[in-house]
């Protein structure tokens, strides 16, 4: 092993041990907040998996507000952690589930039920003594507003037929529109009106809701359904909305609070937003005052940002570590050492016109390829133009992955092809076979050697994370790119969608070791052509799609297929960088591209929605 190897290793480890020391220390506000782990079983057998943020002051005596945050649909709970993080700090106490069929809580075949909030508000006011019964509130991003929006519809329903109290008294409905109506609830004769404080927070250019009879979200606070929300308030009668106004007023006689907030942003910064965590705080604030022994905080006064920097860390800590933890199985062990070879020679340089042509053509159309697939083969072959992912089977049971995984395959399908018909084209007179080059050449002991290497060197970073979640309970990440744990659930949705990805990163490191590394060209500067021709495509993709939205408010695109498209700019390049670094090393793509392809595949499975699942 070599020693910049050695040093490379030590320094990932480092990161990973940094992050899971300072993102705790943040998450926590440095030992302010006890942050436990919960998994609630429900009557039916169900059951639902949580973090719940208790402020140290919390106790029988000294009762504290209680607030449930909700992650939308494709997401878990960790993508509450700025309201979590900053509501606690200032005396909350916060709950943030996974909704059903996401995370680790139970899967519903057929989708997710909106009753999970439900239960853990039953269970959380029932269960501690440290809450104050008065003041409950809930908020959720999107799908999870929606979930917010329905257990305050349960609840009213559940006082307006006299089956139990009402137990939330203020929500937040986070790029999600409110409701803009009293309640008709069967058995009631007469309209049940909104007796609670009702917030908004809007993104200016979100995707999907607050959109006006032309489908354009950014005038919302012209938009008569956000003047009617308003002026549900008795002695209040606006023709306008005023951003950020909290608006008082009475309802039945008693006095609500509104406000709608719009930001400008897209829905998914709703949850990666000082702005909209400001937002939050100043409602609560205003709903329920500042709880007891805690002094106000600015609502712009927030930490979460440094947990998430921290969580960064110990993402690119892992990424830093694969490459050398296998570089030390492969010169520590007999079994692995064969699998260390000579890089081979770069194809010939581009001496003629013909050539040269012939190859930026190839790389123009393989820039294109990605993005020309994703609306024939994710949106309308896979997703049979559904308004959000949701074609699934037993064993094919995540919507998203679905369509992300057929569209992987059928990329790389398409770039494989056109690279050979390429080749085909200019390869020299007499020449045959498969060019050295390309690291393609090998055996079936190398090959299978190559995936068991990559699945070790996956399964230590893995240990790595699994220590860092039991040890400081955090995991890494940074905004939507996330790499958590994990419960069997999700193990034969790895073996399902493997495959797709295993061929799309063989594919690519055989474009860029094989195709793009050529005589005379420095290595910087085919990793340099290499990414730029990874993302390109989808790139100019967002790029439209957002220029239509913040320009004119139109939208070119289905937009749940564009923001999945998200993570795809970071990951693929730094997948290229590191499969291109295990070539360098065994001079063939197979070792680099199934370590990319496992452990990518696995962060996907992981972090979305499971809509159904072989195991029960």
């Amino acid at each position: 092993m070599k020693k910049g190897s050695k040093i490379l290793l030590c320094v990932s480890l480092c990161l990973c041990l940094i992050s899971g020391i300072f993102a705790s220390a943040f998450m926590t506000d440095h030992g302010a907040v006890d942050v436990e782990d919960l998994r609630v079983v429900v009557d039916d057998g169900k059951y639902i998996t949580a973090q719940i943020y208790i402020p140290k002051l919390a106790s029988a005596e000294n009762k504290l507000p209680l607030i449930v945050v909700q992650h939308g649909s494709y997401n878990n709970y960790d993508h509450q952690d700025q309201n979590m993080i900053e509501l606690a700090r200032r005396g909350f106490v916060v709950i943030s589930p996974d909704a059903y069929n996401h995370g680790n809580s139970y899967v519903i075949d057929g989708g997710t039920q909106f009753t999970n909030c439900i239960h853990l508000i039953d269970y959380a006011c029932s269960s501690y003594t440290f809450i104050d019964l008065d003041k409950v509130g809930i908020s959720g991003h999107s799908m999870g507003a929606g979930i917010a929006s329905e257990t305050v519809r349960h609840y009213f329903e559940q006082a307006a037929t006299g089956a139990g109290p009402n137990r939330v008294s203020a929500i937040v409905d986070v790029g999600y529109d409110p409701q803009y109506t009293p309640y008709q609830f069967e058995g009631v004769d007469e309209p049940v009106d909104l007796t609670i404080d009702w917030g908004v927070i809007a993104a200016k250019y979100d995707e999907w809701f607050f959109k006006d009879a032309n489908g354009d979200p950014r005038g919302y606070l012209q938009n008569p359904n956000a003047v009617a929300f308003i002026n549900q308030l008795d002695g209040v009668d606006v023709t306008e909305v005023v951003n950020h106004k909290i608006y008082t007023g009475t309802i039945d006689g008693e006095e609500y609070i509104r406000v709608i907030n719009q930001n400008t942003e897209i829905h998914p910064l709703n949850h990666f937003s000082k702005n909209s965590c400001a937002d939050m705080i100043n409602f609560f604030y205003a709903a329920f005052g500042v709880p007891s022994g805690y002094e106000k905080i600015d609502a712009y006064d927030q930490i979460w940002q440094w947990k998430e920097f921290f969580n960064c860390v110990g993402l690119v800590g892992i990424l830093l570590f694969l490459f050398p933890f296998a570089d030390m199985l492969m010169s520590g062990t007999k079994f692995f050492a064969e699998l260390k070879q000579p890089e081979p020679a770069p194809a010939p340089a581009l001496s003629d016109g013909k050539k040269k042509a012939s190859y930026w053509i190839t790389y123009a159309i393989n820039t294109i390829i990605p993005a020309l697939l994703v609306v024939p083969i994710a949106f309308k072959l896979i997703g049979k133009q559904s308004f959000v992912p949701s074609t699934v089977t037993q064993w094919f049971g995540e919507p998203n992955t679905n369509e992300l995984a057929a569209w992987t395959l059928a990329v790389a399908i398409a770039l494989l092809a056109v690279f050979l018909i390429s080749h085909a084209l200019t390869k020299g007179k007499g020449e045959k076979g498969v060019p050295e080059c390309w690291g393609v050449k090998t055996s079936l002991r190398v090959l299978w050697k190559s995936f068991l290497l990559a699945v070790a060197t996956v399964s230590a970073a893995y240990v790595i994370l699994f220590f860092t979640d039991l040890v400081f309970n955090v995991d890494f990440r940074i905004w939507v790119i996330d790499m958590r744990v994990f419960d069997r659930v999700k193990l034969p949705f790895l073996l399902a969608y493997i495959p797709a990805w295993i061929l799309f990163y063989l594919v690519n490191s055989l474009l860029v070791n094989g195709g793009n590394r050529v005589e005379g060209r420095p290595m910087w500067l085919t990793l340099l052509i290499s990414c730029i021709g990874n993302i390109a495509g989808i790139a100019v993709l967002i790029f439209i799609q957002y220029h239509g939205l913040i320009n004119n408010g139109t939208f070119a695109f289905n937009s749940m297929r564009i923001v999945n498209l998200f993570p795809l700019i970071v990951l693929i390049p730094v997948g290229t960088l590191i499969s291109r670094r295990f070539f360098k090393e065994t001079g063939k793509i197979y070792a680099g591209s199934f370590v990319i392809a496992i452990l990518y595949c696995l962060m996907t499975v992981a972090n979305t929605m499971v809509n159904a699942t072989i195991l029960y």
